[in-house]
């Protein structure tokens, strides 16, 4: 082999050298990005409770010892702050919560409020239209004095809804007797 030759064989691996550094380079960013993506939080307390299970079965008068540790002031400073956020993130959670409830009443009184304009509205236009005959010294027409039918759909609430219901002097036949009488060809 020449000079040339090894020459260019050096060339060549030293561009392949640099190719593969680049490659590593950026193989370990996205391998850094995705491993630091992959750690949820989830993830990080499961991998915990499971390397405390693994050092509880394989060693498990240390992991005692060190649990034992744990019961120190310290452990329950944590846990009393921990406690403390918990509670605040519940108190802020129903907070949102009863904003959102109050809007929705804010909201179903406005409809109600339009709807009460909109039926007094109609409630006088149709005094209106009872009047003008009456005055004219005509008797109005049942159909414009009785009040307008409503759709099958719609309920319409009793006009005093406070007076209680009359008594009746007996009590209605059984369905059984309306069933008879209907049957026997009346």
């Amino acid at each position: 082999m020449n000079f040339e030759g090894l020459k260019n064989r050096v060339d060549r691996a030293e561009a392949l050298v640099e190719g593969r550094l680049i490659q590593t380079g950026d193989r370990y960013s996205a391998l850094k990005s995705s491993w630091r993506q992959a750690w949820t939080p989830s993830r990080i307390v499961i991998a915990g409770l499971v390397a405390g299970l693994v050092a509880g079965a394989t060693q498990p008068q240390r992991a005692l010892r060190r649990l034992g540790k744990l019961g120190g002031p310290k452990s329950l400073q944590m846990i009393s702050a921990v406690s403390g956020l918990m509670t605040s993130i519940q108190a802020t959670i129903a907070a949102a919560t009863a904003e959102k409830a109050a809007k929705t009443a804010d909201e179903a009184a406005d409809t109600a409020d339009d709807a009460a304009e909109t039926a007094g509205v109609a409630a006088t236009q149709a005094q209106t239209q009872t009047a003008a005959p009456a005055a004219a010294g005509t008797p109005a027409p049942p159909a414009a004095v009785a009040a307008p039918a409503a759709p099958d759909d719609v309920a319409v609430p009793a006009a005093d809804r406070r007076r209680p219901e009359p008594a009746y002097a007996e009590q209605p036949r059984p369905a059984e007797a309306a069933t008879e009488l209907s049957e026997s060809g009346r």
